[in-house]
C-alpha cells in the first residue's frame, strides 16, 4: 500500500484536480454548459489509469487488455454526453436548480461550480482506486500456474465490453424518446417504458455500475487488492443515495401520480 499512497496522493490525485480544473475553464470558456461536468468525469477516470499505468511494471499486454477497456468506456461516455448534452446545448434542469440561486452573484456562482468540478475530482479519486489494483495485477495468461483467482480476473474483464454496449443502448434509447417529445410525436408528459427502461428506472446507471465492479474483481490479485472494491461500493452509494433521490424527484415534480406509479411497476436499478 506504501506504492499506493505514493503514487495516488503524489501524481494520481493532483493530475486528477488538474483535469478537473482545465474543465472548468473550458466550461467558461463554452458559456457556463454546466454539461462540462460530466464529460469531466470519465476523462479524469483516464487520467488516473494513465497515471496508474504508468508506474505500473506489469508486462505490456497486461497493460494493453486493460488500457483499452478504460479509453473504451471513457470515451464512449464522455463522446456521449459531449454529443448529446453539450453540443445539444442541453440545460441540466438538476445543476440549473442548484446553481440559479447565484445568477445575481456572479462570483460566487463560479466559485460554487469550482467547488463542484473539485468535489467531482475527490470523488473520482475514490471510484478510479480499482484502476490502481489493475495495473498491478499481471494479467498474462501462464498455463503452468493459471489459478482459479485468474480465471474470476478474465471473467470480469469479459464482462466489461457488454456491460459499455449495454450502458450505450440504454443510454441512445432515452435520447431517441426525447426527441420524439421535443418533435410531439409523443406527449412531453409520458414517461419512458421501452426498451431497457421498462423494466428499469435507471438501466444506464446498472450497467455502469456493473462495469466499475467488474474493473474492481478484475484487480483483485491477492489480500490487499479486495480493496479495489471499495471503488464500485461507494459509486452505488453515490448513485443509491445521491444521484437517484436527486433525478427522481425532479422527475415526480414533472411527472407527479403518473412517475408515483411507474416505480411501482419498475425496479430501481434491476432490468429483469
Amino acid at each position: 500500500m506504501i506504492d499506493f499512497v505514493e503514487v495516488a496522493l503524489n501524481w494520481a490525485l493532483p493530475a486528477i484536480l488538474i483535469d478537473q480544473i482545465l474543465f472548468f475553464i473550458i466550461y467558461k470558456i463554452a458559456g457556463d454548459q454546466i454539461c462540462i461536468v460530466d464529460v469531466a468525469y470519465p476523462t479524469s477516470h483516464l487520467v488516473a489509469g494513465i497515471i496508474y499505468c504508468v508506474f505500473s511494471d506489469i508486462p505490456l499486454p497486461s497493460k494493453i487488455i486493460s488500457i483499452i477497456l478504460l479509453v473504451l468506456w471513457s470515451m464512449r461516455l464522455a463522446g456521449f454526453i459531449f454529443i448529446y448534452r453539450v453540443l445539444g446545448g442541453y440545460k441540466d434542469e438538476r445543476f440549473e436548480n442548484i446553481f440559479n440561486e447565484f445568477n445575481n452573484e456572479r462570483l460566487k456562482k463560479n466559485m460554487m461550480v469550482m467547488i463542484q468540478f473539485l468535489f467531482q475530482g475527490i470523488f473520482i479519486f475514490v471510484t478510479s482506486i480499482p484502476l490502481y489494483f489493475l495495473f498491478q495485477n499481471n494479467l498474462t495468461w501462464k498455463s503452468e500456474n493459471f489459478q482459479g483467482l485468474q480465471v474470476m480476473n478474465y471473467i470480469a474483464l469479459s464482462i466489461i465490453p457488454f456491460s459499455i454496449c449495454l450502458e450505450a443502448i440504454a443510454d441512445i434509447q432515452l435520447e431517441q424518446f426525447k426527441k420524439l417529445q421535443q418533435q410531439d410525436l409523443i406527449p412531453k408528459t409520458e414517461i419512458m417504458e421501452t426498451g431497457f427502461w421498462k423494466k428499469s428506472r435507471h438501466p444506464n446507471l446498472f450497467f455502469d455500475l456493473i462495469t466499475w465492479t467488474c474493473f474492481g474483481i478484475s484487480a483483485i490479485y491477492d489480500g490487499i487488492s479486495v480493496c479495489s472494491l471499495i471503488g464500485p461500493i461507494i459509486l452505488f452509494c453515490a448513485m443509491e443515495f445521491v444521484t437517484v433521490p436527486i433525478t427522481e424527484a425532479h422527475m415526480k415534480k414533472k411527472r407527479g401520480e403518473a412517475f408515483d406509479q411507474y416505480v411501482l411497476r419498475t425496479n430501481k436499478f434491476l432490468i429483469f
